[in-house]
């Protein structure tokens, strides 16, 4: 199964003397936590690579209601999208920690593109990737049940963090985050966790959730999706 949950970072997929080159031009940022990095529709300046720290992506409704797309870590970016079409910024960004960040300008990657043709291979193969996760992410918030969505968050979370060689059974997320990851409230979260504890799947502790049970947390979101028919005919 495809969880979406791979480290989406073009820049290191680049042959090494065109990624030298990119990085050649990214600008050294450090940020306090609690920084806010981009604003949803604000205007593109252009990129960002985590070098260490975390930062989260979210949208805010006018009412006040939030959604927590992803967390992302060392090694990944953010921001691309926009430096790619020049369009305003489709979510927020803001550092969960201290970070320290490499900062791509818009007009500085078009330059790169110009100069190096072979990145478009490169960024197409990265648009197909996030396409397939956000194909994912819409199929999971909109038809999956609570406990089915938790569970699927919880699995992609984890392998989030082996692709970046994180520890995977100790994931450090609180149980409020988890409500804006999947739209609803705290206290429907909590019972679902709850749940999953009584059945051997995960432990619970403030601030951090322990994975006690990977398989059998995502056979809870694997059995509200359809299996391909084994019969169906190829396209010729």
């Amino acid at each position: 199964m495809n969880t979406g949950a791979e480290v989406l970072n073009w820049i290191d997929a680049l042959p090494a003397d065109i990624r030298a080159a990119v990085l050649g031009q990214m600008q050294s940022l450090r940020v306090p936590a609690r920084f806010m990095l981009m604003e949803r529709y604000a205007p593109v300046r252009g990129l960002y690579r985590i070098v260490k720290g975390k930062v989260r992506l979210f949208s805010l409704a006018t009412d006040g209601r939030e959604l927590l797309y992803k967390v992302y870590g060392p090694s990944e970016n953010f921001g691309d999208l926009a430096a790619i079409d020049g369009k305003p910024y489709p979510v927020s960004a803001e550092s969960l920690t201290e970070c320290e960040l490499l900062f791509l300008s818009r007009k500085k990657l078009i330059e790169l593109r110009e100069a190096h043709p072979q990145m478009e291979t490169v960024l197409l193969d990265y648009f197909v990737r996030v396409a397939r996760s956000s194909l994912l992410f819409i199929e999971e918030i909109s038809i999956f049940p609570l406990a089915a969505r938790i569970a699927s968050r919880l699995s992609f979370m984890a392998s989030s963090a082996e692709a970046k060689g994180e520890t995977v059974t100790e994931l450090k997320v609180a149980q409020k985050d988890i409500a804006i990851m999947v739209g609803a409230s705290r206290q429907a979260v909590n019972k679902v966790l709850a749940e999953f504890q009584s059945l051997g799947l995960i432990q619970t502790h403030y601030g951090a959730l322990r994975i006690l049970d990977r398989d059998g947390l995502l056979l809870q979101s694997r059995r509200f999706m359809h299996p391909p028919a084994e019969d169906a005919a190829a396209p010729a």
